[in-house]
């Protein structure tokens, strides 16, 4: 699968596809059933193919999943943040722990940690579940907000560290909520927790809104990174300091409001991680749905990073005709081999002469699907 699936402002591709197979939902709830209709319709209006596991229906679910029991490591596992059955309520460690003893850690090498943290909406799936009963073990949580758990990331981030043992050949993890509308309910979610836990982890992607903490670690496998929430200084920060000598792809996707900008530290901090020389095999960098992408354009164009990137990725940003400006000025960008500049704001002169420059440079770029308002 090529096509990225993007729903509101947060990709939806792990849902279909992670760690390079196809994601099974090993829990069918009402509320996972939805999150995967919103993909198939984002991808139809697309005109994009859908592939047919994504689609709902319970037999084939059900197919899949005794298939993908006999066969652990064919698919990437998706299992949910929160889900309900037998007036309790289940979290991602009972999940794990079913998924351990049902097929042994030894053979899972990709896991999807992710869906609804609403207590509410995981009652109502269980009251008519969309598949046979899942395993009936439960954790009854004592929280103040009965219908928001702010909790379950956090502590499916515990409870990943706590099994590392239990999954010694997990090579590609996702964790974080899937459903974009519920992206700001969690506490502080600590992505170093897990690169310590899985030395052996070679793709990593953590979505939470304004939760995301990333403090300096050290990695020495880790080849992709996705990040997927408001990138505070603190974190840009910790993520500049961290050896990660593998490291080949980086994304990072903002939830910045339209009428945010960069603070002085947000702009010190990513003059930091484009001038570190900590991740020296970094060849892809994704900067996506950053509302002052035009600032980092400027602080990226004179670093020492920019000689290394085959591809820069700025699609979903807010490129307006300042930072185009700074891509054609000088030829500093026409080493790359891709540049992705989807949905940007340019006006339609400046994007067709930076699609004309690059073109003649023997750079592949992309500027369709412009106009979009700053």
């Amino acid at each position: 699968m090529t096509t990225e699936i993007v729903v509101v402002t947060s990709p939806l591709t792990q849902i279909a596809e992670f760690g390079g197979l196809p994601v099974l939902d090993a829990a069918p709830t009402q509320s996972s059933w939805n999150l995967r209709q919103d993909a198939v319709k984002a991808l139809g209006r697309l005109g994009a193919a859908v592939p047919p596991h994504l689609e709902p229906d319970e037999d084939r679910d059900a197919a899949r999943l005794a298939a993908a029991l006999g066969d652990p490591g064919s698919v990437a596992w998706w299992l949910p943040l929160v889900s309900w059955e037998d007036d309790a309520f289940r979290y991602a460690d009972d999940h794990l722990d079913w998924l351990v003893r049902q097929v042994g850690g030894e053979a899972i090498t990709t896991l999807v940690i992710g869906g609804i943290v609403d207590h509410l909406q995981a009652e109502d799936d269980g009251e008519e579940p969309v598949t046979g009963p899942r395993p009936r073990t439960f954790a009854a949580p004592a929280k103040e907000d009965p219908s928001s758990d702010e909790e379950a990331l956090p502590e499916a981030v515990q409870a990943l560290a706590r099994r590392a043992a239990d999954l010694p050949n997990l090579r590609a993890l996702y964790v974080g909520e899937i459903d974009t509308g519920q992206q700001h309910h969690c506490e502080d979610v600590d992505v170093a927790a897990l690169l310590e836990a899985f030395p052996r982890l070679e793709e990593l992607t953590a979505c939470a809104f304004l939760s995301l903490r990333f403090r300096a670690a050290e990695h020495a496998r880790l080849r992709r990174l996705g990040l997927h929430g408001a990138m505070l200084d603190d974190e840009i920060t910790g993520l500049a300091a961290s050896a990660l000598p593998a490291l080949e792809h980086l994304e990072l996707w903002s939830q910045e409001q339209m009428d945010d900008a960069p603070d002085p530290g947000e702009r010190e901090a990513f003059g930091l991680l484009f001038g570190s020389d900590t991740m020296p095999r970094l060849r892809h960098l994704g900067l996506r749905e950053f509302t002052f992408v035009d600032e980092l354009v400027e602080e990226l164009a004179v670093s020492p990073l920019l000689p290394r990137l085959h591809t820069l990725d700025l699609s979903r940003s807010a490129v307006t005709d300042k930072g185009a400006r700074t891509l054609l000025t000088g030829g500093a960008f026409q080493g790359l081999t891709r540049l992705d500049l989807r949905r940007h704001y340019m006006s339609a002169e400046i994007a067709e002469t930076v699609r004309q420059t690059f073109t003649t440079a023997g750079v592949d770029v992309d500027t369709s699907d412009g106009g979009h308002p700053g």
